[in-house]
């Protein structure tokens, strides 16, 4: 008998993390602050995990403001992010998006 176990596409689905891409203004979310990647992706950006109360991992992007903003937050604290809208960039191109972080500590 085999020692190899099979994967099958739908359990790779499931394994996958949410990701966390708001649209509407005060969309959030709140959980523990598990786990920073840095430098991931073709423009090496920072991607952030959190849990969720109900176990779930969800993962977001890093931006300018949110990789500011989370810089000050430990790890393995309860944190709530929350959606501000865009704001028009001071170069008056492209809008940022503005996000509001709070933090507690366990």
């Amino acid at each position: 008998m085999s020692d190899w176990i099979e994967v099958n596409k739908e359990d790779e689905e499931k394994e996958q993390a949410k990701m966390w891409e708001p649209d509407a203004i005060g969309e959030s979310i709140q959980g523990k602050y598990i786990d920073k990647e840095e430098g991931v992706g073709k423009f090496k950006s920072n991607l952030y995990t959190i849990k969720t109360q109900k176990g779930e991992e969800i993962k977001f992007w890093g931006s300018t403001v949110l990789d500011n903003l989370l810089e000050k937050v430990p790890l393995s604290c309860e944190v709530k992010i929350i959606f501000q809208g865009k704001k028009p960039s001071k170069s008056g191109k492209n809008p940022y998006k503005d996000y509001k972080v709070m933090y507690k500590k366990y």
